[in-house]
């Protein structure tokens, strides 16, 4: 087949699809004009010898449309009450939850502590030492029993937040000497020992001044080993360790059998 005759039929069928598209374009404008003319005089075409009014049923089409989505809008509008009743209970159960896990991360020495309290000074005896005798050369030093002992009387005294040397005294916390050096929470605290508490000043200093307290042996040997002062306001930092355990566990929930056999026996 040549160019020409390729040519010319290309061109054929393009006047093919011209002409059907001119004929569609004649046919949907009529009906076009058709449908503004029954819309205008409110008529429909006579079917098997009867007409029907267009405005009827587009009202009772509108009315039906309107019962449907009043339906829907009512049925979405509950169950928008519903999930912003649950949002809200959910909101306030979330609050509930965040703000006990805050209290609870608080109480664990987890987080800083702000308040009120007393700050002691532990500090080795500045007396000369006595030649040979050991027993003089060891009480001349603060020792962890020592610094234990402040601590374990300070939560006798209702002390709510304690620190050694900035170190927060928490649960896991251990107090002891390795050679020379005190070591707090493992972490090597040289003297002076700064213990600061938070809690009522004053019953924090009277329960640390008790008649044959905690400091009476260290205030006979050498008073100047011991310094307490009252503070208006504190600021201890939380616990630095790692609070994860790694043996100890919550016990596991019952499982629902269980549970359910429990209230059917009740």
């Amino acid at each position: 087949m040549s160019v020409y005759s390729a040519s010319m039929s290309h061109r054929s069928f393009i006047w093919q699809i011209s002409a059907v598209c001119f004929i569609l374009g004649l046919i949907l404008a009529a009906a076009v004009v058709t449908s503004g003319q029954v819309a205008r005089s409110g008529k429909g075409p006579r079917i098997a010898g009867f007409t029907y009014d267009l405005n009827v049923e587009f009202k009772q089409a509108a009315e039906k449309k309107e019962s449907e989505y009043e339906s829907v809008i009512k049925t979405k509008t509950e169950l928008i009450s519903k999930l912003e009743d649950k949002l809200s209970r959910g909101t306030s159960a979330s609050g509930l939850i965040h703000k006990e896990l805050q209290d609870t991360q608080f109480n664990a020495g987890l987080t800083d502590a702000i308040g009120p309290g007393i700050r002691i000074t532990l500090t080795d005896s500045q007396k000369p030492p006595v030649v040979g005798n050991d027993g003089f050369k060891l009480s001349i030093l603060i020792h962890d029993s020592d610094i234990n002992a402040v601590v374990n009387e300070l939560k006798a005294c209702g002390a709510e937040a304690i620190a050694v040397n900035r170190q927060r005294i928490v649960a896991s916390t251990s107090i002891r000497c390795v050679g020379p050096v005190v070591h707090v929470n493992g972490v090597p605290s040289a003297p002076p020992y700064i213990i600061e508490a938070i809690g009522d000043p004053d019953g924090l200093m009277n329960g640390m001044n008790l008649p044959g307290g905690v400091f009476s042996d260290l205030r006979r040997f050498d008073p100047d080993m011991i310094h307490i002062v009252k503070q208006s306001a504190m600021r201890l930092p939380a616990f630095g360790g790692d609070p994860k355990m790694k043996y100890a566990h919550p016990p596991a929930p019952p499982a629902e059998s269980d549970h359910d056999s429990v209230h059917a026996d009740n």
